[in-house]
């Protein structure tokens, strides 16, 4: 914990002092002295920091250090870019600010040392906003990610030949300066992200964080104490020329499995990417990195440990429990889980069907979390959001607990329905084709219209498929009760729309007769209306929470790709509109 201290510490003065001069030096005098703080934890020692870098005047930068080391070349982002616009007391307001304190917290704090009010407070935090274009969480993410003490050594001077005769005490030169380095070793602890041991994460590291990462997911295993096979591992990883890591390589797991000695590494490039995973085995006859997968998103996700059946957990998943999304209803199993690692799954279940996915269901806190994992470690293992099911949105606030309904009950009733939808959708989304799950990021589907079709159709769902994290438009499909998909995927207005309530799809049916195109909407949207070859149709809300829906009949014959031209455009209540093509 006081680890993690001094490197908050220090990311606060390095940033608060860097003019572009590179004040590590000084960073570090100012963090040391902050830590002398023995109470009142990381607070107190905040507010040492900041009456040190308010009243102590420069002294310099450190010249032992200038001549040994120079801080690791890593270009900038947008806050670090605009963070040398501002003099220091307002940088010093700012990070303040997005270290988690409000505006009146940061008058507090500075007040005993400057004039300043919360309308400063605010202007710096908007102009800061205005010049890198990020959100709060983007920027707290790459100030979070910034290291300033990743320094390296300096190249030596190169000497012409006439000269060399003259440097008569280069010996003794050399001897003084091996000497420093070895005492000055504990401070300079990170000379090269590039060499040595990977940095562990503590077992408790993820307890700080209301919504935890990957870069929270503590080193777990067994082997955690073999600092040469994790730098083993480490030094493949970097070797590796067609995937090697972006930034500073951490352990999430060391152990032994089934014989083999395993350790699984992520990188850390920042808030602009994901982070990748590696997983490295050391086996009787053979020893390398096996697989590298870069994540869709750095939530928490499921990590298919090679091909040993089982799964690396964080632990702030729990009440693990696995299905196959074949069935036409859940049979789900429970999933034991040891020092982060999954005891191994049948192995008859990884034959080759639904795209080799499976489907996972954990709790964190009060919320219900779905996910889809392949067989593949180097495959995509998307989490699944519900859009008509409010308990499965991502959180805004403290989710409360809740008391189950009554058994017979109408709300019961409810809510088993909406689970046999939405195991409907997973269904359709792992083997009907209504994603495409090794090239998805996280998954938003949502239910548009559920009712009978025309014709003798039966009952069916018009589904909308979103991917969360790559922002590409989201598609539409058809399916049965049971998950069959009824037609191909069909377009939606998702790339155009940011809620779901104003969404709008439509896809092409073929029913026992003809050939029908079959729209609908959400509720936030007012009328649709169909134009092109088959004229005009359209409808409206009724104003009782019914949304729109279209089902135009189409020609009696023909092939997919010889289909009338037809578009669909939803209208919303304030006059906006978006258009819609079925594919």
């Amino acid at each position: 914990m006081e680890r993690e201290h001094y490197g908050r510490l220090l990311r606060l003065a390095y940033l608060t002092l860097d003019d572009g001069d590179h004040p590590l030096s000084r960073a570090r005098r100012a963090a040391a002295g902050a830590m002398r703080a023995r109470r009142g934890g990381y607070p107190a020692k905040r507010a040492r920091l900041v009456t040190i870098l308010l009243t102590d005047p420069p002294t310099g930068r450190h010249r032992l250090h200038g001549l040994l080391f120079e801080p690791a070349r890593i270009e900038p982002g947008p806050v670090r870019a605009a963070l040398p616009e501002f003099p220091p007391d307002e940088r010093l307001a700012y990070l303040l600010y997005r270290d988690g304190l409000t505006a009146p917290e940061v008058v507090a704090e500075l007040s005993g040392h400057l004039a300043i009010r919360f309308e400063d407070v605010d202007r710096v935090v908007d102009a800061v906003d205005a010049r890198t274009g990020l959100d709060e969480a983007g920027q707290r993410a790459e100030i979070e990610a910034f290291e300033p003490d990743l320094v390296r050594l300096r190249p030596p001077v190169t000497v012409p030949p006439a000269r060399r005769a003259s440097m008569v005490g280069v010996t003794a030169a050399g001897v003084v300066a091996a000497v420093v380095l070895a005492v000055s070793a504990t401070v300079f602890s990170r000379t090269d992200e590039g060499h040595g041991t990977p940095t562990l994460i503590g077992a408790r590291a993820w307890l700080a964080s209301s919504a935890p990462t990957v870069e929270e997911w503590p080193s777990q295993g067994g082997l955690l104490h073999d600092a040469a096979l994790l730098r083993r591992a480490a030094d493949a990883w970097r070797g590796d020329r067609r995937d090697p890591p972006v930034g500073r390589v951490a352990v999430m797991y060391a152990g032994t499995v089934d014989g083999a000695s395993l350790v699984v590494l992520r990188d850390s490039p920042g808030p602009r990417d994901m982070p990748s995973v590696a997983q490295y085995f050391e086996r009787r006859r053979s020893r390398g990195v096996e697989s590298v997968r870069k994540l869709g998103t750095d939530a928490g996700q499921l990590v298919m440990v090679g091909m040993t059946w089982r799964y690396l957990v964080p632990p702030w998943l729990l009440d693990v429990r696995v299905a196959v999304p074949s069935g036409r209803s859940p049979e789900w199993q429970p999933v034991a889980v040891r020092d982060g690692l999954s005891a191994p799954l049948p192995w008859n279940w990884f034959t080759p069907r639904c795209q080799n996915y499976l489907v996972f269901q954990m709790t964190s806190g009060m919320q219900t979390i779905t996910q889809l994992a392949s067989n593949d470690p180097r495959s995509a293992a998307p989490r699944v959001w519900f859009r008509d099911a409010p308990d499965q949105e991502p959180p805004k606030q403290e989710p409360q607990r809740r008391v189950p309904p009554k058994r017979g009950t109408p709300e019961q009733k409810r809510l088993e329905q909406e689970a046999r939808s939405a195991w409907a959708a997973l269904n359709a989304v792992a083997c009907a084709g209504a994603a495409t799950l090794s090239e998805s990021g996280d998954l938003r589907l949502g239910r548009l219209w559920s009712g009978e079709l025309p014709d003798g159709g039966g009952r069916a769902t018009l589904l909308t498929v979103d991917s969360v994290s790559s922002g590409a438009p989201g598609t539409s499909i058809l399916i049965s009760e049971d998950g069959r998909a009824l037609s191909e995927r069909g377009g939606t207005n998702s790339d155009r729309v940011s809620s779901g309530a104003t969404s709008a799809a439509a896809v092409w049916w073929r029913s026992p007769r003809r050939w029908r195109l079959v729209a609908a909407a959400g509720p936030g949207v007012a009328r649709l209306r169909s134009i092109g070859e088959l004229g005009s149709h359209e409808d409206t809300a009724d104003g009782r929470g019914e949304a729109p829906l279209l089902v135009v009949p189409g020609p009696r014959d023909g092939d997919a790709g010889r289909l009338p031209v037809v578009q669909v455009v939803a209208y919303e209540p304030d006059g906006d509109r978006t258009v819609i093509t079925p594919r």
